[in-house]
Order: structure tokens, then C-alpha cells, then sequence
């Protein structure tokens, strides 16, 4: 069988992000990782790299044998303090952002102990700018300190009481710099129970060095039901249950451990200056008999896993000990020694199994592998902190307290009298991770907890000479599937569906069985699950809120969700290589609308703060290219404004100008009458009569990349759901775990 390391997709993911100067063998990369291990694990280590069965994430891919070759932190992301409300402070924290970038890690940064917009400051300003404008200096960091020429990634965070948080929620479409943050709203039980029960919530904060108390009253359902909207027309901002967070972990008996945010994708949380040192199996190598009358998980061979895992994941800790950015993150390995070990393959495990993912058989099965996990990186954790002492922090009767410890008395007594007598060598064990890269390098289309997003992907061939031949790529899964049942690998995907019921795509997962299937993980996750519900463009804001809602009904920690063909199109603010082409200057003639034999047109209406209903004509080639822009207002707005702009669209069409870039271009500037009607509950409102222009040509354009997805079947890039990878270029870019990954050539941008 072809070795994961031995793919097209493998090869690529090896050279473009793992491999160091000189390396060119992928045994010499799975040399390099093992040899960190110690003699007692690494001949275990390098099997399971082999076959691709545990992996560590990315940042200890890459880092493993760095040292005294260049300075790379072995932890993919770090949570920062809440900076002070002082602008010391401030840019002490913008300090260590720089830092970490630099060694390669993201971060998490909670913004609410900074005073709200309008308070009063002393100093010439008189009143502060608030706490979100100050997200323009990190995201300035972020641009300036860039990751092998990508921005770090960033996860920033507002508790549900500040005053600000009306702000939080519109910040993206008021600053579009900022697009590249991922942003989560910190929700309390006590916010959401009002919500339920519609009632007021206050917001409120104290400025410590004026006095000042600041407090206002909101009703909850309402600011909730904006928030599911701006979801449903954004993809922002996330969700944190920020109680269950802190209450539902193995060190929840700890006054002074507090977390106040996660890393960028969600499934590390912890406290200030601690970071995530992850780890993850793939569930699916694990199942025996796959696709027969009786497949199922080696509970033996899975247990070892976890055990050589725990072990590996706490030497890195100490391995990579001296390359943390900063002393205080090597104090927090010494106080804490936090790992994250958690899962991938989980859907093609389902495959295997015969079980649809989302439903109640799914669930209990994937319950039961996470229970299997949880007891034994427990018992793993206690031996070593048996073997060679446990975390600096540690004592017996606040660890007693977490109600993952009265899980373990009822389920495995042995391992929690084992804790009571040995203690616990980590303070975190668990997380589910997105392993977007991760997943594709190993073999697999399905990272962390999420479902299969498809079946099959068309790939390209590229070659210098000679035509490009295009093929499918299967999900592990279904192509081991056919290949035990002896079937072609042309069989449509739909046929696939419907020989083997059990077999379903994210669009296809009902969301409630999504959610079903998270909260069945975390209740043995002691830290977080990065999860996104992808949901068809025809979704609505009340499915939107029906999601988080029973999340947070369902005790999950977190969640987001991302719409097909919502404006957050460009996904993080990932952005395509320039165009290095070339124009000779005052050259391009238009293409005459008399040399059209032919146009078909599509008329949509939008609305302005100033233009009652916009129409607006798109006439598109018969053979599906937008061709011109026509449009009609009635209302008070400039109609020879509105004309100009529909007249130099029209222009830029013909003159064959990429439509993608005529979008950005409208899309551009703001209206600040738009902006006050969409504050004031107008949701139907485009930013601007230029965004309504635009939003109408992207409607009609992914409309025709669409059909020729459907067309012609070498061409792979359905800009509908997928946007353009900055590595390959390709339009195969996925939302995944609160974050994006390629399923062409597996760049990511969490990663």
C-alpha cells in the first residue's frame, strides 16, 4: 500500500513546510522527529510516524532537531495575559506578540480589562478610543512579523459584559484590516440563561485609575439574535462558554488557574503565557476488520498509542524547553506542564465502522474511543508523575476537585487511586485539534473532530510539457472502501452515497447531530475541541442560533459557524500570490458589446441607506462569463454616481479585469448612512451602493464558476464554497476547525 509520505499531496506538504534545508528523504524528516524521543519510546515514535499513525502538530514537525540550527518554538500557539488597562501595558503585550511570532507560535489575547470606548482617560484624548481600536496595533504586529511570509495567527477575545461589545460584534465590517483575526465572543451562563428567559443583562466596567463606574442595560435575546445574524452574514464572530471552560477541566479546583481565551482554533484554552504542545492518532489506523460484518476499534493497539503519545508529548516539553519565546512560558511548563493530545480521522473512522457520522450509533462509538483516551492518558500521566515527579502546582485536594476527577472515581477507580497516591505529571491532557495539514499529510481528509467536507477532490496533473490530466483523489476511507468492495474509482460520488448510505459529506450533516457528536467527545476532553459547523448558503440566522444555543445547552466549550457564500468570503484574510503579469501601458480595448451575438441577464435588488431598491442587471455570455452591469435606483441616492460606478464595472468587465478584483474594489469603502441603518437592526442593507453592486456580481459570478464546476470536469476550483490557496493557487481552500486548510496542497493558515 502506497505510503502516506509517497502521495502527490504528501510530498508537497513535506517540502513546502517540514522539511529543513538539505532534507529531501522523508525518512531523513521521520529520523530527525524520533530522535528527540527518548530510547524508551522512539522506536515506538518513528513506527507510528511510519505509518501514520500519531503525529505531532506541525510546529514540532518542523522544530524537532532545530537546535543550533534556528530558533522555532515546538508549540503552535500561546494564550497572553489580558493586557492591563494602561497603555504600558498594552504594548508590553504587543511586545511579547512580536516575540512569539517570530519563534513561529500564534496567540490567543483576551481584550476585556481594557476601558470601554468613550470612558474617560487621563490624558490630552480626554476620552479613550476603546478597547477594539487597539486590535489595529496587533494586527499591525501581526502584518510586520510575518510566519514564512504569512501573518501569525491570532485569536482575540471580549467577555459578553463589556461595553464594548456591540463594537466586538461589527468589527470586521467597520475595519476590514482586521479581517485576518479570528474573534470570539466570551459568553456566561448567566448571559445565555437570559437570553433564554429574555431578559435584561448588564454590561458593565470599572475604570480603576478615574473612578469611573460604567453600566448599561441590554436586552440579551435581542443583542443575541444581531449576533446570530452578523454570523450568519459574516462568519464571525465565534463562541466561547467561558464557565465551562474553566469548570470543566482537570485543574478546575485551582483559584489561579484562569482561562481567559483559547489559542487561534479553539481547542487549547489555558492560562496567561501557557501554550499548546499538541499531539494527535489517527483514530482511523486503529479500526480492525474496516468495511466487513464486524469492524472495530483495537482497544489494545489504541491504548498503546495513547501511552506513547502522553509520554512523547511530555518530552517535548522538555526538549523544547529552551526555545519558548519567553521565561514566563518556561515558567508555566514548570508550574503546569500542559499537553494536548488528541484525534484525527475521526469520520474516516465512522466509514470504517459502517456508522454515519452525527448519529447516535456514530456517537456512542466515538464516545467510548474518547473514553478509552481520557482513562488512559490519565493513567499514563499518573505513572509518569510516579517516574519523575508531577507538575510544580500540583496538590491532591484541589486536583480532587474537578469533575473530571469524579469522572475517573466512577469509570476507572484504579487510575484515580493512582492520581491520589502518584499525582499527575500534566495539568492538561486533552484537546481536539483541527489537523487540517496534519490529517491531509498523513493520509486522511478528515482532521479533528469534523466530518468528511467530501468525498473526492479533483486534482490536476502539472506538467512542463504535454497536456494536464486531471484525476479524483478519494478520502482514505472511500478509497479503501471501494477497493475492498472491488469497485472503480470512477464511480460518482453521488453513487457512492447511495451504495453506502452510511457515507456523508459536512453539507449533508444535519447541525444538531454535529453538535451531538462534539458534546459526546468533550465530556472525556479536559480541554477544548476546535470545531466549525459548515452550513449550506440557504441556512438561516435561526439555524445559526439553534447552533450555538444547544452547544451551549450540550455543555460544549465552543463552537463557530461558517455560511457558504457569507461576506467573510476571503476566509482569515487569506489572499491569493499577485499576479506577476504584465500590461503594456494604455493598451486593453473593451470588447464591443456589438460583437455579442447573444447575453443573457439576471436582475437583483438590493438596498442602500439612500436607494430605496437598486436593480441591478448582470448580463452574462452564453458561455457563462459576466459580461456587463446594469442598474436602476429609485430613492434619494446620486443617481449619476451610481451610474458611474455601474458604467466603469461595466468597462472593467469587458476589458477582461479579473471579476474577483472588480468585487474587492467595490467592496471596498463604506457608507457611514448604510452602517447607522445596519446598527439600528436594518439587516438588509449593503455597506455601500458599490458593496450592493458588488455582492450582486459575486452572487451571479460564483453562480457560473458553479456550473462550470459542473461542466467541465477538469475544473476543480468551485468558487461557491472554496477560496484560492496563496501556496498552489487553487480555489480548494476549506473552513475547518475555526480555521482554513488546502485540500490541494495542505497549507493552512492556523498552521
Amino acid at each position: 500500500m502506497e505510503k502516506w509520505y509517497e502521495t502527490e499531496i504528501g510530498k508537497n506538504i513535506l517540502k513546502a513546510k517540514y522539511y529543513h534545508v538539505g532534507e529531501t528523504d522523508p525518512q531523513l524528516l521521520i529520523d530527525r522527529v524520533a530522535s528527540i524521543f527518548s530510547p524508551t519510546i522512539q522506536k515506538s515514535m518513528r513506527q507510528y510516524l511510519e505509518d501514520g499513525s500519531v503525529c505531532p502538530a506541525g510546529r514540532t514537525l518542523y522544530a524537532a532537531g532545530a537546535k543550533g540550527k534556528f530558533k522555532a518554538s515546538l508549540s503552535n500557539c500561546y494564550i497572553l495575559p489580558s493586557p492591563e488597562d494602561n497603555i504600558e501595558s498594552i504594548f508590553k503585550i504587543n511586545t511579547e506578540i512580536a516575540r512569539i511570532f517570530s519563534y513561529g507560535g500564534g496567540i490567543g489575547v483576551n481584550i476585556s480589562n481594557l476601558r470601554p470606548k468613550e470612558s474617560i482617560v487621563n490624558n490630552a484624548a480626554r476620552t479613550s478610543t476603546g478597547s477594539v481600536s487597539f486590535l489595529k496595533v496587533f494586527d499591525s504586529t501581526g502584518e510586520v512579523i510575518s510566519q514564512n511570509g504569512r501573518r501569525g495567527a491570532m485569536m482575540v477575545g471580549l467577555n459578553c459584559d463589556h461595553p464594548d461589545i456591540y463594537e466586538f460584534l461589527h468589527m470586521k465590517q467597520d475595519n476590514e484590516r482586521l479581517a485576518s483575526m479570528n474573534i470570539s465572543i466570551l459568553f456566561k451562563d448567566d448571559f445565555m440563561q437570559a437570553v433564554l428567559n429574555d431578559t435584561e443583562y448588564e454590561l458593565k466596567f470599572d475604570v480603576k485609575s478615574t473612578g469611573e463606574k460604567i453600566r448599561k442595560r441590554i436586552k440579551a435575546a435581542s443583542f443575541f439574535d444581531e449576533y446570530c445574524r452578523t454570523q450568519w452574514d459574516w462568519g464571525d464572530p465565534g463562541a466561547l462558554f467561558v464557565d465551562r471552560l474553566n469548570d470543566y477541566t482537570l485543574l478546575s479546583g485551582y483559584d489561579d488557574y484562569k482561562i481567559e481565551i483559547t489559542n487561534p482554533c479553539g481547542e487549547f484554552g489555558g492560562n496567561a503565557y501557557n501554550s499548546c504542545n499538541l499531539m494527535s492518532i489517527n483514530l482511523y489506523n486503529f479500526i480492525d476488520e474496516k468495511f466487513s460484518e464486524t469492524p472495530h476499534l483495537n482497544k489494545s493497539a489504541f491504548r498503546s498509542a495513547v501511552n506513547i503519545a502522553v509520554r512523547a508529548l511530555d518530552e517535548i516539553l522538555d526538549y523544547g524547553y529552551e526555545t519558548q519565546p519567553l521565561d514566563a512560558n518556561r515558567k508555566c511548563i514548570d508550574d503546569w506542564r500542559s499537553i494536548g493530545l488528541g484525534l484525527f480521522g475521526v469520520a474516516d473512522a465512522l466509514v470504517a465502522m459502517k456508522l454515519k457520522y452525527g448519529s447516535q450509533q456514530g456517537n456512542f462509538f466515538i464516545a467510548a474511543a474518547m473514553r478509552i483516551m481520557f482513562i488512559e492518558a490519565a493513567r499514563t500521566s499518573s505513572r509518569l508523575a510516579r517516574e519523575k515527579g508531577t507538575f510544580g502546582r500540583y496538590e491532591w485536594e484541589k486536583t480532587k476537585k474537578s469533575p473530571m476527577l469524579d469522572l475517573l472515581q466512577k469509570e476507572a477507580p484504579d487510575v484515580y487511586k493512582n492520581i491520589k497516591e502518584s499525582g499527575l505529571r500534566n495539568g492538561t491532557l486533552l484537546s481536539i485539534a483541527p489537523t487540517g495539514t496534519i490529517s491531509l499529510l498523513m493520509g486522511t481528509f478528515s482532521g479533528g473532530c469534523e466530518p468528511l467536507y467530501k468525498i473526492s477532490y479533483m486534482r490536476t496533473t502539472h506538467k512542463m510539457e504535454g497536456e494536464k490530466k486531471s484525476f479524483k483523489v478519494y478520502a482514505h476511507s472511500i478509497k479503501d472502501l471501494l477497493d475492498y468492495h472491488h469497485l472503480s474509482y470512477e464511480m460518482d460520488d453521488a453513487e457512492i452515497k447511495r451504495r453506502f448510505p452510511w457515507i456523508i459529506e459536512s453539507h449533508d450533516v444535519p447541525y444538531l447531530n454535529r453538535i451531538k457528536l462534539q458534546a459526546a467527545m468533550q465530556k472525556y476532553v479536559d480541554n477544548s475541541i476546535s470545531s466549525t459547523v459548515n452550513l449550506r448558503h440557504d441556512a438561516s440566522p435561526e439555524d445559526i442560533k439553534n447552533i450555538y444555543i444547544t452547544a451551549w445547552q450540550s455543555h460544549c466549550k465552543g463552537i463557530t459557524v461558517f455560511r457558504d457564500g457569507c461576506k467573510r468570503g476571503n476566509i482569515l484574510d487569506v489572499s491569493s500570490k499577485k499576479d506577476k503579469s504584465t500590461v503594456k501601458y494604455d493598451s486593453i480595448r473593451p470588447i464591443k458589446r456589438d460583437d455579442i451575438k447573444r447575453l443573457d441577464g439576471c436582475t437583483l435588488i438590493r438596498h442602500t441607506a439612500c436607494v430605496d431598491k437598486l436593480y441591478i442587471t448582470i448580463n452574462k455570455t452564453p458561455d457563462g462569463k459576466v459580461f456587463e452591469v446594469f442598474t436602476n435606483a429609485s430613492g434619494h441616492g446620486c443617481t449619476s454616481n451610481i451610474a458611474t460606478i455601474t458604467r466603469l464595472t461595466s468597462l472593467a468587465l469587458r476589458s477582461g479585469i479579473s471579476v474577483k478584483q472588480i468585487i474587492k474594489q467595490l467592496s471596498v469603502s463604506k457608507c457611514a448612512g448604510c452602517q447607522t441603518l445596519i446598527r439600528r437592526g436594518r439587516h438588509d442593507i449593503s455597506l455601500s451602493c458599490g458593496t450592493a453592486i458588488a455582492s450582486a456580481l459575486a452572487e451571479i459570478y460564483n453562480e457560473t464558476q458553479e456550473n462550470a464546476d459542473q461542466k467541465y470536469t477538469t475544473n476543480i476550483e468551485d468558487a461557491t464554497i472554496n477560496r484560492k490557496c496563496p501556496e498552489c493557487n487553487h480555489y480548494t481552500l476549506k473552513p475547518e476547525g475555526n480555521c482554513v486548510t488546502c485540500t490541494y496542497c495542505g497549507w493552512s493558515k492556523c498552521e
